[in-house]
């Protein structure tokens, strides 16, 4: 088979003289051309009314903030064991766990709640303090 088609030639697109139906495609207006505004000018009390916004919002953000931030531990809150370190003794404990009273007692609440017959204690060993 013989090939009856001259690929070298280009095809026209259309009948010579003949004229588009869609005109000149430079002179097609986009649809969303960027219009020529001029500039953005705040007068005095816009600008007053922005600064009021910017202020309000700002105090907004702050007050919920401070909402939703955890509460405080308290202060004279002790933890619920302790672990004993070298040197610790049950005196020393009984002042850092119950700062401000008589440690005399705190010494004697130790020995009953963590069942301690003598005042010794090992590093390492836990303790309950409440």
């Amino acid at each position: 088979m013989a090939a009856a088609l001259d690929l070298a030639t280009p095809f026209p697109s259309s009948p010579a003289g003949a004229a588009r139906p869609g005109g000149d495609l430079a002179a097609v207006v986009p649809l969303f051309a960027p219009a020529d505004r001029a500039p953005l000018r705040l007068t005095r009390r816009g600008r007053w009314v922005v600064s009021v916004l910017v202020l309000a919002l700002a105090l907004a953000l702050v007050s919920l903030a401070a909402r939703s931030a955890p509460a405080p531990a308290p202060a004279g809150k002790a933890p619920a064991v302790v672990t004993v370190q070298v040197g610790d003794t049950l005196w020393s404990i009984a002042s850092q766990v119950a700062p401000g009273t008589d440690p005399r007692a705190e010494v004697d609440a130790l020995q009953r709640l963590n069942h301690l017959a003598t005042v010794d204690l090992a590093p390492g060993q836990v303790l309950r303090t409440r």
